[in-house]
């Protein structure tokens, strides 16, 4: 039970599963669309890439006229007097272009008008005085509504008021409409009786933002009970391209032979082109009324009328700035209607969505798990990076909505979360490392498995190694002539001296049993020199105790010599044991032999004696043949050696 509980715990710590749990979760937060931020995100990164990859326009056919400030100070303030009015439709119609719509609204008479001011004289006495002049007073909403009726030209109505009158076009659908293809509305507020019954089609220029009240889309139809009326950018088309009638059939959009899917709510999402092409599509209404247009710029154009004055009121807040005018948002829906372009968002897109970011998470996951952060970030950037390429190459070449910023989102989310899992785990393993070696083993080794931990073989292997063992002279009598104090005091020092002596030899202490060491060299990471090491070690162990049995209380307690046992061969190595203690041992003859001829010194008044298998790989050549004696245990009779000078 107890193993299944770690095996659970390390299965539900692994970095592959954090992050793949990670990306479950973003993606099911991303797919509700908890509070909109997932729609929002997506929006802002379809703006962003749009503003980097603008749509292309070629030849679009729709012109601008622009009444700027400057016509506005002209004009003598807003709005522009009817005559103004009708001048400029006049000068635009003599260019013959294929449909002029106005993108503003007309909503009463001319108020500039000598007309409005002597009907607008509350005293009868004094109206009846005017009644000769207001007879022969010219009347500019007549005069524009006869210039209105030389051309195919088209009003914008208001979304709201009471039902559209039967001066709308109205749009034939083949089966029952709702909100998901057309914007329901109460009514339409439309223009001057007088100029909507000389228009020759009305189109609602109402427009509607989103978060922030940015403007994405373009309403093509609104909803009046169960009638279509359209909007002004497709009433405007429809007359330009002389289609009769417009229907809707099977969610898409046909004006004459062109055919286009219809969004959400009836509206065109746009696709917004370089504002660089919207200055050379526009004309200033000063230069037309003045005459510095050449007539043949607007034939069979689609002209639409707007104002970018901010008199008018008529800025918007787009994805490409905040002061957008209403026209040009127009003239983009309008270019895209007879260009065909219609971008759509599939409707299987947030399965497609998660499905793309849960594969690319994983990757991400499991990657994040074996390499470091650094190259765990730049797959997880490389990855997002294929998804906004994606989206991208769909949005410009198929008109297809995908989100830009969810799935990469996701991916770095959970490829962080694998990270940091990660990170972790090898922070768990550095400690474990830490605490298992640094007391036995020198800071360069440590920091030599902590760098490189799948050098540590944990579960067993066969190895040759170097044995070492030490043991005092004449031990026990030591111990009857030194109090207890004393003698864990000197203990403490000596042992904590051949320690040190061992690892800064590269050895590894595997134990200390009573006043022995026992040592081991090429465990736990392999060296090349563990032999010369192993021998080095020896003589400095010597060396240290000559000196420390000089100490005062060493000396008065009669500390005796240091004895040592080297020898090398193949051997079992690996951790047994709990997890909590250090383990990592070794099993085999040379360990056996070590032991042994540590013990012979007694034989030979020795204090360094080596093994043939140690004398055999050693690169040193200062070692000198002690004799032959047979080992405990071992059938044979062994040559021992020691250095030269023992």
């Amino acid at each position: 039970m107890i193993d299944r509980r770690r095996q659970l715990k390390r299965l539900l710590t692994a970095p592959a599963v954090v992050g793949g749990v990670g990306a479950l979760i973003f993606a099911a937060l991303s797919a509700t669309d908890l509070h909109g931020f997932a729609s929002v995100l997506r929006e802002r990164a379809i703006d962003a890439l749009q503003r980097v990859a603008p749509r292309e326009t070629g030849r679009a056919g729709v012109l601008v006229v622009d009444i700027d400030s400057a016509t506005v100070v002209r004009a003598g303030g807003w709005p522009l007097p009817r005559d103004d009015m009708a001048r400029l439709a006049a000068r635009i119609l003599d260019g013959r272009p294929a449909a002029l719509a106005f993108d503003i609204f007309f909503d009463r008479s001319d108020r500039h008008s000598l007309r409005a001011h002597i009907e607008g004289v509350s005293d009868p006495k004094l109206r009846a005085e005017l009644a000769p002049i207001l007879a022969q007073a010219p009347d500019p909403d007549h005069e524009f509504g006869e210039t209105l009726e030389r051309g195919q030209t088209i009003l914008a109505a208001l979304a709201g008021g009471a039902a559209p009158p039967a001066a709308f076009n109205f749009v034939q659908a083949e089966e029952p409409t709702g909100p998901q293809s057309a914007r329901p509305i109460a009514g339409a507020l439309t223009p001057h009786e007088p100029l909507a019954a000389s228009a020759l089609g009305l189109g609602v220029s109402s427009l509607f933002g989103e978060e922030g009240g940015v403007v994405r889309r373009a309403p093509l139809l609104f909803s009046v009970g169960d009638r279509l009326i359209p909007g002004l950018a497709l009433e405007a088309t429809r007359v330009a391209e002389n289609v009769a009638m417009l229907s809707v059939e099977g969610g898409r959009l046909e004006i004459g032979a062109r055919r286009a899917p219809l969004g959400e709510g009836g509206a065109l999402r746009l696709r917004w082109s370089d504002p660089a092409h919207w200055a050379q599509r526009t004309l200033s209404a000063a230069d037309l009324l003045e005459g510095r247009v050449a007539p043949e710029r607007l034939a069979g154009q689609l002209v639409i009328v707007g104002a970018s004055a901010p008199q008018a009121g008529a800025l918007r807040p787009t994805p490409l700035g905040p002061l957008t005018p209403s026209v040009q948002i127009h003239a983009e829906a309008a270019e895209q209607l007879l260009a065909g372009i219609a971008p759509l968002r599939p409707k299987h897109a947030v399965a497609m969505e998660v499905g793309a970011a849960l594969v690319l998470a994983a990757v991400a996951a499991a990657v994040a798990a074996r390499v470091g952060p650094m190259t765990a970030f730049a797959l997880q950037s490389a990855l997002s990076a294929f998804w906004i390429a994606v989206a991208a190459t769909a949005l410009i070449f198929q008109n297809i909505v995908l989100d830009p910023a969810g799935p990469p989102l996701i991916v770095l989310l959970s490829g962080n979360m694998a990270a940091a899992a990660a990170f972790a785990r090898t922070r768990q393993m550095k400690a474990f490392i830490s605490r298992k070696f640094e007391q036995y083993l020198s800071v360069d080794v440590v920091r030599e498995i902590i760098a490189h931990p799948e050098r540590l073989r944990r579960k067993g292997e066969m190895r040759v190694i170097t044995a070492l063992f030490t043991d005092i002279e004449n031990f026990t009598p030591m111990t009857r002539r030194l109090a207890p104090r004393d003698l864990i005091a000197l203990l403490d020092v000596y042992l904590g001296g051949l320690e040190r002596i061992v690892t800064n030899h590269g050895g590894m202490v595997d134990g200390v049993t009573g006043d022995a060491i026992h040592a081991f060299f090429n465990v736990p990471l392999e060296r090349a020199d563990h032999v010369d090491a192993a021998i080095a070690c020896a003589a400095a162990i010597v060396e240290f105790s000559e000196s420390f049995r000089k100490e005062p209380l060493a000396a008065q307690a009669g500390f005796g010599r240091t004895r040592v046992g080297v020898e090398t061969g193949p051997a079992i190595v690996g951790d047994v044991g709990g997890a909590r203690r250090l383990n990592y041992t070794a099993y085999g003859d040379a360990v056996i032999v070590a032991a042994r001829l540590e013990q012979a010194n007694k034989q030979f008044d020795s204090q360094i004696c080596i093994g043939p298998g140690a004398a055999a790989a050693a690169a040193r050549r200062d070692l000198a043949p002690l004799g032959m004696l047979r080992l405990k245990g071992l059938p044979e009779d062994t040559m021992i050696f020691t250095l030269a000078g023992e």
